[in-house]
């Protein structure tokens, strides 16, 4: 109980001073637990169509050990962006596992197994590191880019090249 407490109170604060902010350091804490998570809440833009996402998101692997590291990549081809929030999750339980690696480029919420950026810069390319868990396991990684403010696609699901 006092876990959720303290989340509560996190997504809260980061909810206050990220929507001061408008987000350009990164998404809030909140987007890993609200009814549609790794969704922005920008002004009650909605997300573009699927069919129109310019970007590839890669996943280097969909199973886990013990030590392994999975490299997610976004980029996009035709366009650059300026945001993404993904999240490592269980596909049969949907819990959030793993842990993300922080770099200059990269912030990382441990406790939503979430990564995020951390500025607004325009991006081609982000590599992101995963962390497994302490298990054996299959992981599949979830999130939303943004290409600017207004123009977001959410709910990708990275894919794993054959």
């Amino acid at each position: 109980m006092a876990i959720k407490m303290a989340v509560c109170t996190l997504v809260s604060l980061f909810l206050i001073i990220e929507t001061c902010w408008a987000f350009p350091n990164g998404g809030p804490i909140d987007a890993c637990v609200k009814a549609q998570p790794n969704r922005p809440n920008h002004g009650g833009t909605e997300p573009q169509s699927p069919s129109t996402n310019p970007f590839i998101v890669e996943a280097s692997s969909d199973y886990y050990r013990p030590g392994d590291k999975i490299t997610v990549t976004i980029h996009g081809p035709k366009s650059a962006f300026k945001g993404f929030f993904f999240q490592g999750r269980d596909p049969k339980t949907q819990e959030w596992i793993g842990v993300f690696e922080k770099n200059p480029d990269v912030k990382s919420y441990s406790e939503c197994s979430a990564a995020t950026h951390t500025d607004n810069d325009p991006k081609e390319t982000v590599t992101l590191l995963w962390h497994a868990p302490d298990a054996v396991g299959q992981v599949y990684f979830v999130g939303t880019v943004l290409q600017n403010y207004k123009t977001f696609w959410s709910d990708i699901v990275a894919r794993v090249p054959q």
